[in-house]
């Protein structure tokens, strides 16, 4: 994968090489925003069941925003028990010529009982969260794991954009 990724801090997802920024920069030489986003567009009707309903924003050719849901996508370690989150996050795709913008802008993940992980704690009762109110890191379990999945969410659009993706020949 390209140098850009995200990782998990206090303050949510931030780009691993510019904290400051909450978005990464997916580059792709020798493509114009048109074809970059007629193929994100591609790659949500085909990876998502019901397209239509999971598009929340569509300015052709410059912006796409799309929910996810994703049940059980990891399991955080509570004492002598594992528990498994699942997620809802959009997601933001922008487009200019040889590079796409990519941009978590909300998430919300929780388990069956409702309650909540959090980037970062805000109080004993209000869930589960990776940081504490200190910045001081609590769960490396839960930050590894939010790490390598959105990581990989994000190569597989990358890898989708660069026409990577080997496609069913008839």
């Amino acid at each position: 994968m390209y140098g850009q990724k995200l990782v998990v801090t206090p303050n949510g997802f931030r780009n691993s090489d510019d904290l400051e920024k909450n978005y990464v920069i997916i580059p792709v030489e020798g493509k114009s925003a048109n074809e970059l986003y007629s193929t994100a567009l591609k790659y949500i009707q085909k990876t998502y069941k019901n397209p239509e309903l999971v598009i929340k924003g569509n300015i052709e050719n410059e912006y796409l925003k799309f929910d996810t849901h994703a049940k059980d996508f990891i399991v955080v370690k509570n004492s002598f028990l594992k528990t498994p989150f699942s997620a809802d996050y959009t997601c933001e795709l922008s487009f200019k010529d040889g590079k796409v913008k990519f941009e978590i802008v909300s998430i919300e993940i929780y388990e069956k009982g409702k309650f909540h992980l959090f980037f970062k704690g805000q109080g004993a009762l209000s869930g589960y969260y990776v940081y504490n109110n200190k910045d001081e890191l609590k769960r490396q379990d839960a930050k590894d794991q939010l790490e390598s999945y959105f990581n990989s969410q994000l190569l597989i659009i990358s890898e989708y954009l660069k026409n990577k993706v080997i496609e069913d020949k008839w």
